[in-house]
């Protein structure tokens, strides 16, 4: 991939939160999100109603925060497709992706903004440090998955796509994301691994991560996992079809 070279003066940054059924959690997230300088695109994916008044009451209150509202639930893929296109249509240059339920160190941003800031041209995302929160299920699934993108990309240069606290170069990303059809859980392993097909160089770097206190979570055992399977089946045929470029990149590396 060519060598935009931007320049840091040039960069416009915002986050995108997906927000579904975390209504109560996201207020603090866009807080700390607002106190960084952040202009924040939150996601309402088909909340109750009072849910989605509780987030426009969010919207209202944070500086610099735009609520887009999607009528129906479609998944944290479909949520951050929509945050992307918007981020897109406002002019934004990078959009760092957060979860709405605070299980991300949000101490690490200033970290992450100032790696983006040095590589405008990469994509910069994070590996989870998991403290004892962690359900011992996810972590091992976590694994299986590393491995498939390994097989995916043909390298290991993603040892995580699946933390959902990364730095998008938005002209490079949003022309991927909205080819994507992956609308829950697995859009974050195919979008990182799709991004990497087209050589974009990817950096990353560790953060704390904790789960939620209030024990809500939108990830489902069952449905959940059987969508990622089908997800890596999908990846691992597309990459038998890219595998002359991909190998050919791998050469061009070398030389």
């Amino acid at each position: 991939m060519a060598n935009a070279k931007m320049k840091p003066e040039d960069m416009k940054f915002c986050a995108i939160v997906p927000v579904f059924r975390h209504e109560l959690a996201s207020r603090k997230v866009a807080e700390t999100l607002a106190a960084q300088g952040l202009s924040i695109i939150m996601v309402d994916d088909g909340n109750a109603p009072e849910g989605h008044e509780i987030l426009v009451q969010i919207a209202k209150d944070v500086p610099n925060t735009t609520l887009v509202t999607r009528e129906k639930n479609g998944g944290k893929g479909a949520a951050v497709i929509s945050g992307l296109k918007t981020a897109y249509e406002m002019g934004f240059t990078h959009a760092l992706q957060v979860d709405a339920d605070g299980q991300h160190d949000m101490e690490a941003i200033p970290f992450f903004m100032k790696a983006a800031r040095k590589h405008p041209d990469d994509m910069v995302a994070s590996f989870p440090m998991y403290d004892s929160s962690v359900p011992k299920a996810r972590e091992q699934g976590r694994k299986i998955t590393n491995f498939w993108v390994a097989v995916e990309t043909l390298s290991k240069e993603i040892p995580d796509s699946m933390c959902g606290f990364r730095v998008y170069p938005v002209a490079i990303a949003w022309p991927v994301a909205k080819k994507i059809h992956n609308y829950r859980m697995g859009f974050d392993i195919e979008i990182m691994v799709r991004l990497s097909w087209t050589g974009l160089k990817m950096r990353f770097y560790p953060i704390k991560v904790k789960y939620p206190e209030d024990g809500v979570s939108n990830f489902r055992a069952i449905r959940d996992n059987v969508a990622i399977s089908l997800t890596h089946t999908k990846l691992c045929l597309g990459m038998l079809v890219r595998l002359p470029l991909i190998l050919a990149r791998r050469l061009a590396k070398k030389k």
